[in-house]
């Protein structure tokens, strides 16, 4: 049996799916039409619900087909929907990477039990501390750090945070409230001990938000009742008008996992996903919501309005629910608006002010190409009757006949075709599917990765879809995109393509950068960037763009983005080393924090310690590398290089923190011994790195407890963020919040043990004061 009959076997496996258009009976969709583009690409269509997933037309019309927007206009449309595509999805459709940082550090089983308000849920409020309950009234500062964003006016929730006067810290379990100002009669006022890990926290003014995944909701009788074992994310918001005696004033559990949040003013834009979301008969059809422990119909009443559910014209290789809600966490009893995306998977998130861009990556697979192109060549010389079967086939409706099913019917007629062919036909076959293939590839290599962005307006409590475009390649993170004006920038990279009909140069990766309009069309790109090489980081600031890309030297590219409909590079830079994280310094220059390298014995690469640089980009042509600071050896790292939360800079204060754990080469090994983990603490200035000390947590080494937490293995004693208040420097670990002096040698102040107490056994909080 030769090579190509196996081949010919496999690819024609699902050749109903391209060939049949499974035309069965089913309930049209109203369009919905985004902002009108180009060729009515991204317009809604009036399409069967039960077609998606049953992919029809050419490789080149699915593509544009699963960016297009539909909405279903009722639950009955959506049962049906959900009910014929069940476990429907067409092989060789890419998934591409789930989004890294949804529910980071949780586990996707863990979920939380729902509590009644605290007044109602008879807390106790006892001395443990042995503290006095104390208010918020004055006394604080004006001079503070606050987490480091992306973008200004839009907070990202973190897991420590200040006010100028208090610190607001989390502990695993624990959250701290800690009178921090002045430091020398800094103390712990109050903790709430949590039954469920929060994830991170908002601070507004009066008001506390705390959210993360949840682990006992499954123990709770209502839990137990359903059939549909979702996963949990709660949501609860504090009144902490006396820090003292902190009030639940929300408490919301939404089914599925936290994707990411924003909050602009005092609304929070909360994104939950549910994974392999299965429709089951007599549960609901969308995603729960749950206010103190009840579930909310958002069909009656006005706690929230039924949402809009919009869906993508894509095979669905499994169903994601993808629900975004404006919660108002000043006026608790407010409306609560969601919009809900049935997607395949989504991994990124970027929100401006005005709005919030969910985007996912689509591949299409080699063996997708390969199917097109045996239908070109294999399907007309099938006989009459050959084709006649594979058409009835196709038209089955799944609750007959699986896709898996099918193929296997239709595999029956393929082998039977392949067995007449003499070898020597086979072998002419196989020729001449190289040949169109290696042309296919030369026709679509830039939609062989693409990334699909969906634009949703948000305006308080308005949530509304706009449009979608997508560009060549996948992104990193959200630092890959950008919104200045009408005008939307995202860089990305296309992978290195391993195909047996491309040859070498055509395989390399390289990288873009592209502009797109309000609409998101494509205006403007800058294409082919370091072949051979991927972005590590990239910063969008003011009409430039800065990337860096790494393969065994550090290329450093100025791009020129004043007019969006030209981006050109304005200049490169190539040093040892890559950064992971840019951060400006000021309009000249840029802080750019990664690892150092060298040449290994065998010319490769060899990764080495913590690189800080310095970079001056006034001359846009010739940007140089002004000064650079390196740490420890091999295996040194830091959480700031995959967090930019845990990195600060002030530009007044000459000032540069962040968490570093340092290995020393001793005795020769490869792989240096640990010599220190703390803060590393910086004077920076626009031509100057100088390392101003360490801050340690260990108590001279001593061991500490490990915290895995968002997907790595900490220790107790690690330093996760620093912040500052006034002149002086807060470190914080989940075993103590240190004060040291910015202004004297960084000499100890005031150091906090951040002792665990033990948590309620009724509530899912307990406070403690």
């Amino acid at each position: 049996m030769s090579n190509f009959y196996k081949k010919v076997t496999v690819s024609l496996l699902v050749l109903s799916f391209i060939i049949s258009g499974c035309t069965i009976p089913g309930i049209s969709k109203p369009q919905v039409k985004p902002k009108p583009k180009p060729d009515n690409q991204g317009q809604g269509q009036i399409i069967n619900p039960d077609n998606i997933g049953a992919a029809t037309g050419t490789v080149m019309e699915q593509l544009r087909a699963q960016t297009n927007i539909n909405k279903f206009a009722s639950l009955d449309e959506l049962s049906a929907f959900l009910e014929n595509n069940a476990q429907s999805g067409s092989v060789g459709y890419g998934r591409g990477e789930m989004m890294m940082d949804f529910a980071e550090g949780m586990a996707v089983d863990t979920v939380m039990k729902s509590a009644p308000m605290a007044a109602e849920a008879g807390v106790s409020y006892s001395n443990d501390l042995g503290l006095s309950s104390q208010s918020n009234e004055g006394g604080g500062s004006d001079d503070f750090s606050q987490t480091n964003v992306q973008v200004e006016g839009v907070d990202e929730a973190d897991i420590i945070k200040t006010d100028g006067k208090y610190v607001y810290a989390l502990v695993k379990n624990d959250l701290y409230i800690i009178n921090a100002y002045p430091a020398q009669n800094s103390e712990v006022i109050t903790k709430i001990a949590f039954k469920s890990r929060p994830a991170d926290i908002y601070i507004n003014e009066d008001r506390l938000v705390v959210h993360g995944q949840n682990s006992v909701i499954h123990e709770t009788p209502y839990y137990k009742k359903w059939r549909r074992r979702s996963p949990y994310t709660f949501f609860k918001v504090f009144d902490i008008s006396n820090r003292s005696e902190p009030k639940q004033v929300l408490d919301l559990d939404f089914e599925g996992s936290l994707a990411n949040s924003r909050m602009i003013g005092d609304y929070v834009y909360f994104v939950t996903t549910n994974y392999n979301y299965h429709y089951i008969d007599d549960e609901p059809m969308l995603p729960r919501l749950l206010e103190g422990g009840e579930v909310v119909d958002c069909a009656v009443g006005t706690r929230c309005v039924m949402p809009e559910i919009y869906y993508f014209n894509i095979p669905y290789s499994n169903y994601n629910f993808s629900v975004v809600s404006a919660i108002n966490i000043k006026d608790v009893d407010k409306t609560i608006n969601q919009e809900m995306y049935l997607m395949s998977n989504a991994q990124n998130m970027y929100v401006s002010k005005k709005n919030l861009y969910i985007t996912y990556t689509k591949y299409v697979s080699e063996y997708q190409l390969e199917m097109e192109v045996m239908k070109e060549l294999v399907y007309p010389r099938l006989s009459a009757k050959d084709q006649e079967k594979i058409a009835k086939i196709g038209v089955v409706e799944h609750f007959i006949l699986s896709p898996d099913e099918k193929q296997r019917k239709i595999q029956q007629i393929v082998e039977h075709y392949v067995y007449t062919l003499s070898e020597e036909k086979q072998e002419n076959l196989e020729d001449e599917l190289e040949a169109a293939m290696k042309q296919k590839y030369q026709d679509i290599s830039k939609e062989l990765e693409k990334t699909v962005i969906h634009k949703v307006a948000i305006d308080k409590d308005k949530i509304e879809y706009q449009t979608n475009g997508q560009v060549t390649g996948h992104v990193l993170n959200q630092f890959s995109m950008d919104e200045q004006g009408d005008y939307f920038r995202i860089a990305t990279t296309k992978n290195r393509t391993w195909s047996r009909y491309m040859d070498d140069e055509e395989r390399e990766s390289y990288s873009n950068l592209y502009v797109l309009d309000k609409e998101l069309n494509q205006v403007g790109a800058v294409e082919g960037l370091a072949k051979g090489e991927r972005i590590y980081s990239v910063l969008f600031m003011q009409g430039r763009a800065y990337l860096v890309t790494f393969k065994q030297v550090d290329p450093l590219f100025v791009i020129d983005l004043s007019d969006p409909k030209n981006p050109k590079v304005l200049g490169e830079l190539k040093i040892p080393g890559f950064s992971n994280y840019l951060h400006p310094y000021d309009d000249n220059h840029l802080i750019g924090i990664g690892k150092d390298t060298a040449e290994s014995e065998w010319g490769g690469v060899r990764i080495k310690g913590i690189k800080v640089s310095l970079f001056d980009v006034s001359d846009v042509a010739n940007p140089k590398e002004v000064d650079t600071y390196v740490m420890g050896e091999a295996g040194s790292d830091s959480i700031a290089l995959r967090d930019h939360k845990a990195f600060l800079f002030s530009k007044d204060k000459n000032l540069m923190a962040m968490p570093v754990s340092i290995r020393e080469t001793i005795d020769g090994r490869s792989y240096g011994k640990l010599t220190f983990s703390g803060a590393a603490v910086f004077t920076i200035t626009e031509d100057k790195i100088e390392f101003k000390g360490k801050i340690d947590h260990s108590d001279k080494g001593r061991p500490s407890p490990r915290d895995y937490w968002r997907g790595y293995s900490y220790y107790d004693n690690s330093v996760k963020r620093c912040l500052y208040i006034d002149d002086v420097l807060y470190s914080f670990s989940n075993n103590y919040l240190s004060m040291n002096d910015l202004d004297n040698d960084l000499d100890e102040i005031n150091k906090l043990k951040l002792e665990k107490k033990k948590s309620g056994e009724d509530d899912d909080f307990e406070i403690v004061n």
